[in-house]
């Protein structure tokens, strides 16, 4: 297995559950005893609400996509902690707004991250998070594409979530996403694909929007939660039924991470 990860977990359009799956690939490195760090270049907050340490990549810059100084000092940060990986073990997790896709996989393709990490006895995964929506299922065929070619080294990875709907049925079309049966298959050979699983938005949403992080989630009193859910008429859940909404989302989480981990090909862990 390789000594440390570097993750690029990317989306083509946004409401994906991209912070979602970011969160929980930090929970898995980090419930393996990993040393890990998380950037994003993306102008929410959300993650570093949810994960309090993350180092932002300064998205201005990145505007700038034509000057390659521009793209340096934006990913300056990034840079350091990749040299110090490859001596460090440390693992990194980089999560881009679906506005910057291209310009991170152009940057990483000119600077060679993928035979960097490899040479430092890493493996880099690139995730492409996307639902049934039409849209993203296209730019999921594009982009597959596109990592492929900027970085041969790395391993691309579907992430399917079901959360928002089903997605990939056995008898998908591929004529939907304007793509020819041959072009599809010869896209998905050799990608890994993970499904996680679904769970009733009545119930996730209220905590997502909340600004909780899982762990902190997993372990809250009940009655401080149940402000989050209302009943038929309007009244918030009492303790007994906010801790049994709690053990349910919680059950979903475990099979998100149980799910990811052998998507991901991570060693198993307690």
């Amino acid at each position: 297995m390789p000594g440390w990860y570097f993750i690029v977990i990317l989306s083509a359009i946004g409401g994906q559950g991209k912070s979602l799956f970011t969160e929980l690939v930090a929970l898995i490195l980090r419930s393996r005893g990993c040393k890990i760090e998380v950037f994003s270049a993306d102008v929410a907050e959300r993650l570093a609400d949810k994960l309090g340490s993350v180092t932002k990549i300064d998205t201005d810059l990145l505007d700038a996509s034509d000057d390659p100084l521009a793209l340096l000092r934006a990913f300056s940060p990034l840079s350091n902690a990749l040299d110090q990986a490859v001596t460090s073990g440390s693992s990194i997790v980089l999560d881009t707004a679906a506005t910057w896709d291209v310009t991170v996989l152009r940057f990483l393709r000119d600077m060679d991250v993928d035979k960097l990490v490899a040479d430092g006895g890493g493996q880099m995964i690139v995730a492409l998070v996307t639902t049934s929506n039409r849209d993203a299922m296209r730019a999921l065929a594009t982009n597959t594409s596109l990592v492929r070619t900027a970085l041969p080294l790395a391993r691309p990875l579907w992430v399917l979530n079901e959360r928002v709907g089903v997605v990939f049925p056995p008898n998908f079309d591929p004529g939907i996403i304007d793509l020819e049966p041959e072009h599809f298959d010869e896209m998905r050979a050799g990608v890994t694909e993970i499904a996680l699983p679904r769970l009733d938005d009545r119930l996730w949403q209220p905590v997502d929007r909340a600004g909780l992080n899982l762990v902190d989630f997993v372990n809250a009193d009940p009655a401080k939660l149940a402000p989050l859910w209302l009943d038929a008429s309007g009244r918030p859940l009492d303790r007994l039924s906010a801790a049994a909404v709690q053990r349910r989302i919680a059950n979903w989480i475990a099979k998100m991470m149980e799910e990811a981990s052998r998507g991901l090909r991570f060693p198993d862990a307690n």
